[in-house]
């Protein structure tokens, strides 16, 4: 039997067919509690940097917010999908490869994706270039495997909520950038905002990030490893997501949901996705093994990402269609729903290792989310305050509640499938955002068509209307709500009785997102029982560091402390 055995930098390692193996590399509970110096080593200038370049391109997912809202629902559901696939595959390369290669071929792609978006003259490549910047999210994640293996076990809430930093810092104004782009500027600059914070990140990376090369306990090279990928499974995930989500959407609004048209697709797409899971070693089953440390997470940051990103989308719409029509109105009153993110993003993991007790955590935060989304319902078109408080409330915990289960998992899975690990948690909050999208944009959708219509008519019958006159009643209120100057003059009508259509047309509106925010509430319901079966992770919040930087910086320190010990 081969012994642990004490390496260079304290911590005691396992030897594996001739090969010493790092403690954490199999058993990340056994590094935490006995590799855990009583001080912390200092934090080299190399780590720092490295944490700064890694997250940067993070900030690609401001293109879909800028960029792709209300232009096609395959620009955001394509850069989902794409997100999804790029979180899988890449977390499984960077355990074979490294993560500095992975994370700068990902950083290149931001730039070719911006590029294509940003010189985009039909829907087709703005799409296509979504889907680049949607894959090269997925590749880049990989940095939260990174972050997390060079900081202390007790400092990973704080790392990881530095790359939430970055998009929170644009997601606080991002609606009031957004809508002052498209009416001052041009929806291109976000994609040129892309490719400059890509190019940033990719020459810092490559200059400042050298991780140690990831050892092979079992004699095989990298490419040996890679080649036994399954390549066929990681089609299979693409194309049975791609197809699931097309009959998801096509329910309802291009035909009934009875119909072979929607039913096929929805069969086909999820009989794929799930065969996928199964027969492709890109998803080691013996991670869902490990029921309460990570299985629970997965279903867990599944279910409330189909709540939170289809709020993402409908909070403005909510404001629009309830209130107003001003771009600039709606930006700043999305500004609370922006803050809390970077509330619940930024400043509350900073404290995950203070607080401690993790799952008590996830309980809280799920419940908060899903107490405060079904509290939506009660908004009108007349509450706008009711409207911003939940807004800011429901929002908060998702950043929260995301981090923790990164955390979580970070400290229960053994380091050699850490990318794994962290792909498959991104992997499953992509395809639950995409397809929570989906369905509760498909709610609100059909829920709206019939009530607003039929709002109108029962107006329109109090005020004498003549029955031929209503469809086109119906289509100048339509617009008139959506901010159309000249809709109004479709009709010829008194402006006190206008505005009576006006309230109904809201009131209808309103009722859709109702019905939309209790039909959320199973989900947070079911996200929260998640919650309480994970295991509490905090006697792992220790000193212990899984991965010591290689390069310039790292040795410069070292150098330096070994002559103040000789002299």
């Amino acid at each position: 039997m081969d012994h642990p055995k004490t390496t260079e930098s304290g911590a005691r390692a396992t030897h594996h067919e001739n090969v010493d193996l790092p403690l954490g590399y199999e058993d990340p509970h056994q590094a935490a509690l006995e590799d855990n110096p009583d001080h912390i080593e200092k934090i080299t200038a190399s780590v720092i940097l490295s944490a700064l370049f890694l997250v940067t391109p993070i900030l690609v997912q401001l293109s879909e917010r800028l960029g792709g809202e209300d232009i096609s629902f395959w620009i955001p559901s394509g850069w989902g999908a794409a997100a999804a696939v790029g979180f899988s595959v890449a977390g499984r390369v960077s355990d074979i490869f490294g993560r500095r290669v992975v994370i700068l071929f990902g950083q290149f792609l931001t730039i070719v994706g911006g590029i294509i978006a940003a010189t985009a003259n039909s829907m087709d490549q703005l799409i296509a270039g979504e889907v680049v910047l949607g894959v090269s999210i997925g590749i880049v994640s990989v940095a939260y495997a990174g972050i997390s293996e060079i900081v202390p076990n007790k400092f990973r809430g704080i790392a990881l909520a530095w790359t939430e930093f970055n998009l929170a810092t644009w997601a606080t104004p991002g609606t009031l950038l957004a809508t002052t782009l498209l009416d001052d500027a041009s929806w291109r600059v976000s994609f040129y905002l892309c490719i400059g914070y890509g190019a940033f990140s990719f020459i810092g990376t490559f200059l400042v990030y050298f991780p140690p090369s990831h050892p092979r306990p079992d004699g095989k090279t990298k490419w040996q490893e890679f080649k036994e990928l399954d390549s066929i499974g990681a089609f299979m995930f693409i194309s049975g997501l791609a197809v699931f989500l097309y009959g998801l959407n096509s329910g309802g609004n291009t035909y009934p949901w009875s119909s072979a048209s929607t039913l096929m697709p929805l069969i086909l797409g999820v009989s794929v996705f799930l065969g996928r899971l199964v027969i492709d070693p890109l998803f080691p089953w013996y991670l869902f093994k490990i029921f309460r440390e990570f299985s629970m997470l997965i279903v867990l940051v599944f279910m409330a990402g189909m709540v939170f990103f289809a709020a993402a989308a409908l909070n403005a719409q909510a404001i629009l269609y309830l209130h107003t029509p001003d771009s600039v109105k709606i930006g700043i009153y999305s500004l609370p729903s922006g803050a809390s993110q970077f509330l619940g993003s930024v400043l509350i993991p900073v404290l995950v290792h203070y607080i401690k007790h993790v799952h008590f955590q996830l309980i809280f935060a799920n419940l908060m989310q899903t107490l405060f989304f079904g509290f939506a319902a009660l908004i009108t078109p007349n509450n706008l305050g009711w409207l911003m408080a939940c807004q800011f409330l429901a929002m908060l915990p998702f950043g929260w509640i995301t981090l923790l289960c990164y955390t979580t998992a970070s400290l229960n899975v053994p380091q050699r499938d850490l990318g794994v690990e962290i792909g498959l948690i991104g992997t499953f909050r992509s395809v639950g955002g995409a397809v929570g999208s989906v369905i509760l944009s498909s709610i609100f959708t059909q829920v709206a068509d019939k009530e607003v219509p039929q709002r109108i008519i029962r107006t329109a019958t109090n005020n004498f209307i003549a029955s031929e006159d209503i469809p086109i009643l119906v289509q100048a209120v339509k617009l008139t709500i959506v901010g159309v100057p000249t809709a109004q003059s479709m009709v010829n009508l008194p402006a006190q009785v206008w505005g009576f259509y006006v309230e109904a047309t809201r009131l209808g509106y309103a009722h859709g997102f109702r019905i939309t925010w209790i039909a959320s509430i199973p989900f947070g319901v079911v996200a929260t029982l998640c919650a309480v079966c994970v295991r509490d992770p905090s006697k792992y919040f220790t000193n212990h560091v899984e991965v010591h930087l290689e390069e310039s910086f790292k040795r410069k320190d070292i150098d330096a402390e070994s002559k103040e010990n000789v002299e």
